[in-house]
């Protein structure tokens, strides 16, 4: 079988490929995020192929652009093997080690672990009509510090909301930790309104986009943080307009 491969569009979130045969995505990965604990030797990422055909996994790890290509990445990690054939119904393990780069020790410091799964190029059937698509994964992947205050968990609990009488939301992350949130509801009276999901890094600020100015002398806050293990936490606050 023969592959597309090594071609600078495999940064893009998904590749239309000229084929013969429909297509899906078939590796699945064992974590929808990974922590990166200082001191680790390495961490293990296990990649499986779920669909009926062999895949290559090309895998690379970028600091926040998503437009960078694996020849011109720069980050304090190395990550083996960076291409592999995985086979239907099988796996391949991806081990993450971080090379000493430098990096802030008082918080944690968010990277992007990218997994471009690319089909084998099928043989044409006259039909050219069909598409072949080539699925990119990018995953979440924090390096942890030792030493910092508090606790990843403890993070998203203690956030301060802020609403300004014009209608303005804002949160600020106290703590050395990034924090997740894949669901922002405001609730005044009979009024709910929705945000879109949103990261917030650690000792930060940031106003959330709203659909409108929220007026209102108090608003009920209710959030899903994102865990470590990729669960949802809920919580629930009220603030007052200032």
């Amino acid at each position: 079988m023969k592959w597309n491969i090594g071609l600078p569009s495999c940064v893009l979130a998904a590749l239309l490929l000229l084929a013969s045969m429909p297509a899906g995505a078939g590796v699945v990965m064992n974590a929808t995020r990974y922590v990166y604990q200082a001191g680790e030797r390495e961490i293990a990422v296990k990649l499986t192929n779920k669909g009926t055909l062999p895949v290559l996994a090309q895998a690379w790890i970028d600091d926040g652009d998503a437009r960078s290509t694996p020849e011109h990445v720069d980050v304090p990690f190395n990550l083996t093997p960076p291409i592999s054939r995985v086979e239907s119904g099988k796996s391949q393990t991806l081990r993450i080690s971080f090379t000493e780069g430098t990096v802030p020790d008082d918080r944690e410091s968010q990277f992007w672990l990218n997994v471009l799964e690319v089909p084998p190029k099928a043989e044409s059937t006259g039909d050219a009509n069909t598409i072949q698509l080539a699925f990119r994964y990018r995953l979440k992947l924090f390096y942890r510090p030792k030493g910092l205050k508090g606790s990843a968990a403890a993070a998203a609990e203690n956030l301060s909301w802020g609403l300004s009488r014009d209608g303005i939301l804002s949160v600020t992350n106290h703590s050395d930790y990034h924090v997740s949130l894949n669901e922002l509801r405001l609730v005044s009276g009979s009024e709910t309104m929705e945000a879109e999901p949103l990261s917030i890094a650690p000792h930060a600020s940031l106003s959330p986009p709203l659909p409108k100015p929220l007026k209102a002398a108090r608003v009920d806050v209710r959030y899903q943080s994102i865990n470590d293990y990729g669960g949802f936490v809920p919580h629930s606050t009220t603030i007052d307009a200032r």
